[in-house]
């Protein structure tokens, strides 16, 4: 029978997300191991996760250097030899860095792991912070700090994070150009000694996940000797004690045709009990195309060609952000209008039509990103490190469903006042209405 394609599909309620186990195991060496058996492809995808993030430094970029300059050489492997091995057997290797966590992510297929894994071993316990490497990889870093830094948007992003946590606090302080000149490598191996020593990792791994597979990684991963002495735990701050006061602050840049706009605060964590009104709430003022915001400012006014509400989590801290580029002319006039959507949010009862368009959107959207094994593990992760229920994205579906009007209006006027809001601007300084 032919499918009459003129016909729309009956929309559905989506309540249940794809149900999945997650696995676990210890190395014999007491690595904690998750892993997720799902997928039809015979694909892997191993994430090694070590706090060894930003905030664990003692000095700029530390970190970020330290990570990146783990597939440029070991002790057996040159650079060369490991590029032209992961791409011979068709793996893919990417170290990345966080706030809270240094990655090590490896994509590969399942017969070849047991090729790649001695290479993988050598990065991680043999690493060689070549002086030579490390001065190009340091003069390539800083070419694109420079160019990074003439995006009117990358400052305020910078400049917005020093007013929530405090400019003295790991998650507000940034690299300067001059850093870059500071790094060493003796500086990069003393703090691969500290944090990257297994005691720290902790793995996770989704897709075609065999027995021989735990075996394989067991027999090169598990025999990783662990450290007799772990490094010192880093010390993070209270945000609290650092933070300054809800203000307006300007960085100026003469002769800018725009403004980069930065607006928010710090917010309540997932595992707050009104996190699912907070969520539907944002999303309903900026979290997606057919917001508030974007209909207000970019449909109506034609102030920015994009604006969006977002909330963003660290493991110490969660926050609430506004951000927006605009034409210098109506820096005043965008202002003015955020904050009409914001009160009009904590004043107006929300349309049960509109309530119910934003609620189907998050939970496709949740349900889409949740598509592919890979996707599972990345929530496998996000579910560890945030200290989550398994239960926790279906939970917070049904939350979403049963939230009205009512409790939106009673979550913005909780949380989404613009007194309660630090607001950065980077352009050409105007006086604020």
């Amino acid at each position: 029978m032919i499918k009459d394609r003129t016909i729309q599909p009956a929309l559905q309620t989506i309540s249940e997300l794809p149900a999945f186990e997650v696995k676990r195991t210890l190395l014999d060496n007491e690595i904690p191991l998750q892993y997720l058996k799902v997928g039809s492809q015979e694909l892997l995808k191993m994430q090694i996760s070590i706090p060894a993030g930003i905030i664990h430094q003692n000095q700029a970029l530390l970190a970020f250097f330290t990570n990146k300059m783990l597939k440029e050489s070991s002790r057996n492997y040159t650079a060369t030899q490991i590029a032209e091995n992961l791409d011979f057997f068709g793996a893919f290797l990417e170290t990345k860095i966080s706030r809270d966590q240094a990655n090590i992510t490896l994509f590969c297929l399942h017969k070849y792991l047991d090729q790649i894994l001695p290479i993988l071993t050598d990065l991680l316990t043999q690493p060689i912070f070549s002086s030579k490497e490390l001065d190009i990889l340091v003069a390539q870093e800083k070419q694109s700090f420079l160019v990074r830094m003439e995006k009117l948007k990358t400052i305020a992003q910078r400049e917005f994070s020093k007013q929530i946590f405090g400019a003295e606090h790991p998650y507000g302080k940034h690299a300067e150009l001059k850093d870059y000149d500071l790094i060493e490598t003796a500086a990069l191996q003393a703090f691969f000694r500290q944090h990257y020593h297994p005691t720290n990792w902790k793995i996770y791994l989704t897709g075609y996940v065999q027995e021989e597979t735990i075996a394989s990684i067991n027999r090169y991963l598990g025999s990783i000797p662990s450290s007799e002495i772990a490094g010192k735990s880093s010390v993070i701050p209270n945000i609290s004690s650092l933070i300054s006061p809800p203000n307006i602050h300007w960085v100026a840049k003469e002769g800018a045709l725009q403004t980069a706009l930065k607006m928010g605060k710090s917010i309540i964590n997932r595992r707050h009990e009104d996190f699912p009104a907070l969520a539907l709430t944002q999303t309903i003022l900026g979290g997606y195309f057919g917001s508030r915001l974007m209909q207000n400012i970019r449909e109506d006014k034609g102030y920015t060609y994009g604006i969006y509400a977002n909330i963003q989590h660290y493991q110490h801290s969660s926050f609430f952000s506004i951000s927006t580029e605009v034409g210098t002319e109506v820096t005043q006039n965008s202002i003015a209008e955020i904050k009409l959507e914001l009160q009009r949010l904590r004043n107006e009862t929300i349309q049960e039509e509109e309530l119910q368009l934003v609620k189907n959107y998050m939970a496709g959207s949740l349900l889409r990103s949740l598509n592919g094994p890979f996707a599972l593990g990345e929530m496998m992760k996000i579910i560890e490190e945030q200290k989550l229920s398994l239960q926790y994205y279906s939970d917070f579906i049904n939350a979403i469903h049963e939230i009205n009007s009512e409790k939106v209006m009673e979550t913005a006027q909780n949380y989404l006042t613009e007194d309660s809001m630090h607001l950065v601007l980077v352009g050409e300084k105007q006086e604020p209405k």
